[in-house]
């Protein structure tokens, strides 16, 4: 018969009981693979279908509100043939960073001119250079949400020196206090059709002030007829009449 030394009997009694332990932990080890497996097949089989987007659109009826709608059919008669009326334009159309400060400009300056809009933009129809912007107060909006975004656009729009008038929103909208509004906000020669100075020869075609017949004095087109901008000389438009289409005229060098 072996008799085991003590140091023997020690060694093994250590071996049986780190048994012991060991398997509880290979259980555990086990467990947490097998559940991250699952995880991961759940995960990977599951995310196609969350990140495909649904589609669930419905086209709008207008694209202006009734308020909007209002307003626009307010304005556009007021203005001569030489202007434009563009609705919904971001802020990032119209204004643009300084290009010696866009290094220090935060990325939000940038982003919330690239999402915020005004409703109704004045273009020349020539050039489309920007006149003016007129923006509606909106109601309907939160008053603190539709506060903080008013002053964004005032706040943007004077650092930008461009004109900008708002206007409460409305269903009906008083002619005449929108074309002073247009007079005393922008500077838009010919802007309105005021019927006690409108030309019989009709509105300038490159800035829209009323046209003259005018005759000329001297040079290779002496003596012939021309319809010119009354604008001059700020606005040096001329056409050339067909012989016997001229009744009266001024004088212009030509």
């Amino acid at each position: 018969m072996y008799w085991y030394t003590k140091e023997e009997l020690y060694l093994h009694r250590i071996t049986i009981l780190s048994g012991y332990r060991v398997v509880p932990l290979i259980f555990i080890f086990v467990a947490i693979l097998v559940i991250f497996i699952i995880l991961t097949i759940i995960i990977i089989g599951g995310s196609p279908q969350e990140t495909e987007p649904s589609f669930a659109y419905s086209k709008n009826f207008s694209l202006l509100s009734s308020t909007e709608k209002a307003f626009l059919e307010t304005l556009e008669p007021l203005l001569a043939e030489s202007f434009r009326v563009f609705i919904k334009v971001r802020l990032a159309d119209l204004i643009q960073i300084k290009p010696q400060q866009q290094k220090g400009v935060p990325r939000e300056a940038l982003s919330k001119i690239g999402t915020t809009t005004v409703d109704f933009v004045i273009c020349s129809a020539r050039d489309f250079a920007i006149v003016g912007i007129f923006d509606l107060e909106n109601k309907a909006h939160s008053p603190s949400d539709q506060d903080m975004a008013d002053e964004f656009i005032d706040k943007a729009a004077a650092a930008a020196q461009l004109p900008l008038v708002r206007m409460p929103a409305q269903l009906h909208y008083n002619g005449e206090e929108i074309a002073a509004l247009l007079k005393n906000n922008f500077k838009l020669p010919g802007q309105t059709k005021d019927k006690a100075t409108v030309s019989q020869y009709g509105d300038c075609p490159t800035c829209g002030e009323p046209l003259t017949l005018l005759k000329a004095k001297y040079g290779e087109n002496i003596g012939k007829f021309f319809l010119g901008c009354s604008n001059y000389p700020e606005c040096k438009y001329l056409s050339l009449l067909n012989d016997g289409d001229a009744v009266s005229s001024t004088d212009r060098t030509g």
